[in-house]
């Protein structure tokens, strides 16, 4: 579980985002703590920490596929934020014929969940986080010493 001042900021990431809801889908926004040995194994902890922020349950290990690893996910902060933004944004890169947030509302959003983390996080997007029903799952996870957290949104056109 978070500290309670990453529990207050994630409650209040929430309610900025009930500002706007989607027109066929939902956000998923959460934080994990990391235990502090986690970069001992980090492949496994990276996998613990990943599927605890998602809101479904994951296939059991032995049927996932076992050819990748979680580095093949990894981006710079700039790409992660391009993506978290348009993300947001949803319109007409989803079939949408209006923007669910404002380009700049959702740049402010990103900007408040990244300072949730340590300047040296690292960042991963295309892990499919949230219900795979929908037919766009994009968003980003932050990765710092302490915590893992997510910034998600699962929508259909």
């Amino acid at each position: 579980m978070a500290g309670s001042m990453d529990a207050e900021s994630v409650k209040q990431l929430k309610h900025i985002l009930e500002q706007y809801p989607r027109m066929h889908g939902y956000y998923l926004l959460s934080l994990v703590q990391l235990s502090s040995r986690w970069r001992d194994e980090e492949e496994t902890s990276l996998t613990t920490a990943f599927e605890a922020l998602d809101d479904h349950p994951w296939k059991p290990p032995e049927m996932r596929p076992d050819f990748q690893s979680w580095v093949d996910y990894e981006v710079d902060e700039a790409e992660a934020h391009t993506h978290v933004v348009a993300a947001l944004v949803g319109g007409r890169e989803v079939g949408h014929t209006r923007d669910t947030i404002p380009r700049m509302e959702a740049a402010a959003i990103w900007e408040r969940f990244r300072n949730l983390f340590r300047a040296d996080a690292r960042f991963f997007t295309g892990i499919g986080l949230g219900d795979s029903a929908y037919a766009f799952q994009r968003g980003a996870v932050i990765v710092d010493e302490y915590k893992a957290g997510c910034l998600c949104v699962i929508e259909d056109d």
